[in-house]
């Protein structure tokens, strides 16, 4: 009986373990962007820069990173970015803008700020354009 009861406790032990450790792990990444749903069930987007919720500098690099063969254009709390303004990395795919001076934006404002992307398939054109948003906060 002596023997019982003791298992049954070791048994009790290990599986509050088990337990504690799965929260950890679920508290652990939830905080990573990998769960934004937006961006991980959709096949053309790969990245947003910065991610969703991220706290950054005003000067910080914003934009997408994209499937090859996908086109985008990028506005910051409602400004166009200029074509010429923006950065486009070929071999990732990646469009992006940095506030600066002589810039359409000289730095992001403080607190919120917000990125609305229109990405396309280069073959299907720029009518067949799908949106991606998202906010981000600057200090």
């Amino acid at each position: 009986m002596l023997e019982s009861i003791v298992l049954r406790r070791v048994l009790l032990a290990a599986a509050a373990l088990v337990g504690a450790a799965a929260i950890l792990s679920a508290l652990w990444l939830a905080e990573t962007d990998d769960n934004d749903v937006s961006v991980t069930g959709n096949a053309a987007v790969d990245e947003l820069i910065p991610p969703r919720g991220a706290e950054v500098l005003s000067q910080e690099t914003v934009g997408i990173d994209l499937a090859l063969g996908y086109d985008a254009r990028l506005a910051i709390n409602g400004v166009a970015i200029p074509r010429e303004q923006l950065r486009h990395l070929p071999n990732l795919n990646r469009f992006t803008f940095r506030p600066d001076q002589d810039k359409v934006i000289e730095r992001l404002q403080a607190e919120q700020n917000c990125v609305q992307a229109i990405y396309w398939r280069q073959a299907a054109g720029a009518e067949a354009a799908s949106t991606i948003s998202w906010c981000f906060t600057a200090s």
